[in-house]
């Protein structure tokens, strides 16, 4: 995959504890940045889904047995 190279400013004392983190992990400041970004755009991607679940939610619920049942009638 190609990569972009993008520029983001971290106080001095920012940029050293990300760089002690990586270090530590054995991974790059790049690779420790880019996770953290992606992992927050995902969890954001998700609260909206779950969110948009909860408005259509029409509050019908199953137990497992009922789920059972139904699954072992359409077979």
């Amino acid at each position: 995959m190609a990569m972009e190279t993008t520029t983001i400013r971290f106080a001095p004392e920012e940029n050293t504890w990300i760089q002690s983190y990586a270090d530590f992990c054995g991974k790059t400041f790049s690779d420790v940045v880019r996770e953290a970004a992606l992992e927050k755009v995902e969890e954001e991607a998700d609260l909206e889904a779950y969110a948009q679940a909860l408005e259509e939610d029409d509050g019908v619920r199953y137990s497992m047995d009922e789920i059972i049942h139904m699954a072992m009638r359409t077979q």
